[in-house]
């Protein structure tokens, strides 16, 4: 049984629109930069939500103050970079005490307006998985799915349910996309974001980027990936989020 074309899936890369949501300014661009990049350069419309502040992504002496207003300005950098236009902020405090229904009650407002053909975010079931900004933001978007599809959303005709969502970081990624010609961009994105990688670290981190997005080419592309660079995803339909055991395995 094809699955996918039952569930009416087809290839992220394919989509005429897509929204982004990320726990803290640079998430998206890290586990998605290169297909939001692909996706901006074929005229998709591409929107990116913030749902916290990063004030607290950071070590030493800098004022959680400064900071997310550093990282408002990075964001800003890394979104022009990757030719994205749109962006949208919730402005929750990083590691801050809002809940996932929170972000529910401001997301899905954002998704009626703009009705994405898929939402993308982080996987919050990665196992070991353990900042709490990463779970509530994943939890809070699959839920999504189902109020959107329940009465609790008061809905016009015709009734909106995301055809798809797909989180990246995933311990369980289904598929992937290839985003060797938008590499640099990501890289330029990313490196936007100096007060998080702008470190002595960062040679080694962007080491590793490269060596996960050709280990996802040869796993998803086919002919041993050949030389290519990829971002995986765990794709799924709103059915496979609720009641649908085998989702993890799908």
């Amino acid at each position: 049984m094809d699955l996918r074309a039952l569930l009416g899936l087809k290839a992220l890369d394919e989509v005429g629109s897509a929204l982004f949501v990320q726990p803290h300014p640079d998430d998206n661009e890290v586990g998605a930069g290169g297909t939001m990049a692909k996706l901006a350069a074929k005229g998709c419309r591409v929107v990116s939500v913030t749902v916290t502040d990063g004030r607290y992504g950071a070590m030493g002496g800098t004022e959680p103050e400064a900071l997310a207003r550093r990282r408002q300005a990075e964001l800003e950098a890394a979104c022009k970079a990757l030719g994205v236009r749109e962006h949208i902020e919730f402005g929750f405090e990083d590691l801050g005490s809002y809940a996932e229904e929170d972000v529910v009650a401001r997301l899905i407002p954002v998704l009626l307006e703009l009705r994405p053909e898929v939402v993308v975010t982080v996987d919050p079931w990665t196992p070991y998985e353990a900042h709490p900004d990463h779970l509530k933001v994943g939890r809070a978007v699959a839920q999504c799915a189902v109020r959107l599809a329940s009465l609790t959303v008061p809905q016009g005709s015709p009734p909106y349910v995301p055809r798809m969502f797909a989180f990246y970081a995933s311990a369980f990624a289904n598929t992937a996309v290839d985003v060797t010609d938008h590499w640099a961009y990501k890289i330029q994105a990313i490196e936007a974001h100096r007060s998080q990688f702008d470190t002595p670290e960062w040679p080694a981190l962007k080491a590793y980027f490269e060596y996960e997005a050709r280990q996802a080419a040869e796993r998803w592309l086919g002919n041993a990936g050949n030389g290519r660079l990829a971002e995986a995803f765990k794709l799924l339909s709103p059915r496979q989020l609720h009641f649908f055991p085998q989702a993890m395995s799908s």
